[in-house]
């Protein structure tokens, strides 16, 4: 049993990459033995999708912004009119700060940097009480280094999207089943719930929840691994769609 263990520490975190593809359930059981620094490859590579992405879209949410800026100061306009010349110019100033790509692209990458260990934190607390519930003891730790390998669908997704805006001149509108009910009035769909809901389903989310139940099976040796990734994706749709909800009541949220 050591020598396994010593022969799974020497194998790096890239050497591991390409079992998430063919061989889940065993680079997680690989994962879960030897954590120590596991999360640092998913980590960097999320990461670095997220700057690609945020840079080949800032264009774009630079433009939203402006038109929903638009709109709120055409509801304000009597306000405006009211306020000193220094003061409108000073408004529109802030307004072409706040609203510039480099602005706009800076805090979509920051807020969702900060987002991703946030996420991982609370996707390993939801298998980490289900495990225990069910009688399966692991070290928080390693779940949650084994827990950050399943967010590599969404660092490949962001990276896609990147290339796909860079080389098609727009990002991709629709995402995952809302293009169904897309209407073309981006700033309505973003307002509207069952467009908000079906655009967190895509091919990488399905690929991540299938990372999730083969993480599950390794860590549970007995007993079946359907019914906590069930409860896993109820939890996870909920705690994705209710902020996104909000925000797309309060304002455009380009990020999806």
């Amino acid at each position: 049993m050591e020598q396994l263990q010593v022969s799974a520490e020497r194998r790096s975190s890239l050497a591991l990459l390409p079992g998430i593809v063919d061989r889940p359930r065993q680079t997680f059981t690989t994962l879960l033995a030897t954590p120590r620094w596991r999360w640092v490859l998913p980590l960097v590579l999320c990461i670095l999708a997220l700057a690609l992405v945020s840079a080949a879209t800032a264009e774009f949410t630079s433009e939203q912004a402006r038109q929903q800026q638009a709109a709120s100061l055409a509801q304000m306009q009597a306000q405006l009119d009211n306020l000193p010349e220094a003061q409108r110019q000073q408004t529109q100033r802030m307004i072409e700060r706040t609203t510039s790509p480099l602005f706009v692209g800076g805090i979509s990458f920051v807020t969702r940097s900060l987002g991703q260990p946030i996420g991982w934190l609370i996707g390993t607390a939801i298998l980490y009480f289900g495990l225990a519930i069910g009688g399966t003891e692991l070290k928080l730790s390693a779940l949650f280094a084994a827990f950050s390998w399943t967010w590599l669908p969404f660092a490949l997704r962001d990276f896609l999207q990147a290339v796909w805006t860079w080389v098609t001149g727009q990002p991709l509108l629709n995402p995952g089943l809302s293009y169904f009910f897309a209407t073309g009035d981006l700033l309505a769909d973003a307002r509207n719930p069952v467009y908000v809901l079906t655009s967190l389903f895509d091919l990488f989310f399905l690929w991540h929840i299938v990372l999730v139940y083969f993480l599950i099976k390794a860590a549970r040796q007995r007993g079946g691994a359907f019914g906590l990734t069930v409860v896993y994706t109820l939890l996870y749709l909920a705690l994705r769609f209710l902020p996104i909800l909000l925000s797309s009541r309060l304002a455009f949220n380009p990020g999806g």
